[in-house]
Parts: C-alpha cells; sequence; structure tokens
C-alpha cells in the first residue's frame, strides 16, 4: 500500500492549490473520516466554494441511492460545493473536469459513461454524485487510487490508478482534480459537448435505461448539454434526464 502524505499536511497544500490556481474555489475542510463527504458537506451547510474531502469515507453514495465501498486509505472522496446550475450541463461538466485530470495522471485518454462514470478500458476508475438546491450544487466525487484488489462482484467493473500503473499519492489527485473542476466549470458548454463527444462510449450503442416510470429501449443519438440523453426508441427522439436516468446495459450495433 502506497505512503500517504499525513492528513495534517492535507488542508495547507489544498489551499495552496486553491489560491493559486482557482478563482471560484474558496475554502478546505479537511475530515479524518466520514459516512460520506456529501452528507459531510449537508450537515456542514458547505456554501459555494466549499471543497469537503476526507482520508476516510466509510459509508459513500453513488447515483440512485448506490452504494459506493468504503475507501478505507486507497480512495480519493470530496464534495464540491457550488452555486445551482441546469443539472444536464453540470453533470457533463464534473465528467469532462475528472476525465481531464485522470488523463493528466494516466497520459491517456479516458471514456467516460452519460452521465459521469469515468472508465478506463470498459472499468470503473471514478464516478459522480450531484445533489441541487436552490442554493447550492453538492458534486460528490469519487476516485480510485491505490486499490489492488476487488471485491469479486467488481473484478471485472472497477479500476485504480495503481492498476493502471499510475503510482499516485491521493493529494496528489486532489490537487490536479481541483483546478481541472475550476476550468471545466467556467467553460462554454459548446467546448463542453464536444470534449465529451470525444470520450462517450454510449452515442451510436443499442441501450436499455431505467426511469422512474419503467424501462425505455433505443439507440443513443447524442448527449445535449442543456436537455440530457437523446434516445431513438424507434417511434420519436426522446430526451432522458441524467438526474433520475440509470443505464441497464448497452452494446455496440
Amino acid at each position: 500500500m502506497m505512503i500517504d502524505v499525513p492528513l495534517e499536511k492535507w488542508a495547507d497544500r489544498l489551499e495552496s492549490v486553491i489560491s493559486s490556481k482557482c478563482r471560484d474555489l474558496k475554502r478546505v475542510f479537511v475530515l479524518r473520516e466520514t459516512d460520506s463527504t456529501q452528507d459531510a458537506a449537508k450537515r456542514m451547510d458547505a456554501q459555494p466554494g466549499d471543497v469537503i474531502t476526507t482520508f476516510r469515507q466509510t459509508a459513500g453514495r453513488g447515483r440512485l441511492g448506490r452504494d459506493w465501498m468504503d475507501t478505507e486509505e486507497y480512495g480519493v472522496a470530496v464534495t464540491i460545493a457550488t452555486l445551482p446550475c441546469p443539472g444536464e450541463l453540470l453533470a457533463l461538466q464534473y465528467a469532462i473536469a475528472v476525465a481531464r485530470s485522470a488523463e493528466s495522471i494516466l497520459n491517456q485518454q479516458v471514456q467516460i459513461k452519460w452521465p459521469n462514470d469515468i472508465l478506463v478500458d470498459g472499468r470503473k476508475l471514478a464516478g459522480i454524485l450531484i445533489e441541487q438546491s436552490s442554493t447550492r450544487a453538492l458534486a460528490g466525487i469519487g476516485i480510485n487510487v491505490s486499490q489492488t484488489s476487488w471485491p469479486d462482484e467488481l473484478v471485472d467493473q472497477a479500476v485504480s490508478f495503481s492498476q493502471l500503473g499510475a503510482s499516485v499519492d491521493r493529494i496528489e489527485v486532489l490537487e490536479t482534480l481541483l483546478p481541472s473542476i475550476e476550468r471545466a466549470l467556467t467553460a462554454d458548454a459548446e467546448v463542453i459537448a464536444l470534449e465529451f463527444e470525444k470520450r462517450d462510449v454510449l452515442t451510436g450503442s443499442n441501450a436499455t435505461f431505467k426511469r422512474p416510470n419503467g424501462t425505455i429501449q433505443g439507440k443513443v443519438v447524442r448527449i445535449d448539454p442543456l436537455k440530457g440523453l437523446v434516445v431513438n426508441s424507434g417511434s420519436k427522439e426522446i430526451f432522458l434526464p441524467a438526474a433520475t436516468t440509470s443505464i441497464v446495459s448497452h452494446s455496440a450495433e
């Protein structure tokens, strides 16, 4: 297992990054342990510009109620608070931010499975959960850093930087991630859409999606940064919103 930079040094290093490379990120809170940085941000009443991270997240949450396994001392867990934003665009912005930071560490292009799973060779390196209210948006990000083994059900689904040959400390991942988030959140929607398109694994595939009112099958036509996923169901094109849609399966034609 990699030896982490001591927790006591995290705040100073991250504050140095946001003060020199970020305009909209303002404050850093580093927790020794928490159930979920997303829930911790809510308890703390995090304000736009706040960054909440932890040495260990024990009960992280993914999209649509899914669990994110205990990070122990192997993964990054961080929540960013910003002003509210159209949800479809925000999902793409954060996906691009995490993808770019991962690419700078791996020196290779990664993939994105809409709305915001970051993949390498089909395995999940990182995931993002976005929750919004009228006053703020909270984006929880989980990144696999130094894991070398997984539970049986995740062996073919998850991957870490370490398994991909990148020896990197968790604080270094955060130092790379925060400026990338700043850049993505201030980019034009058209730029984000083009960046997403280069990494997108869904467009052109046939897929099944689960929605609150049932499932739908169809061919993925495109990703609209303001409206969501566009699917041709055979008779018409349908927009599927990121917040309430999950992918059951997908395959190339």
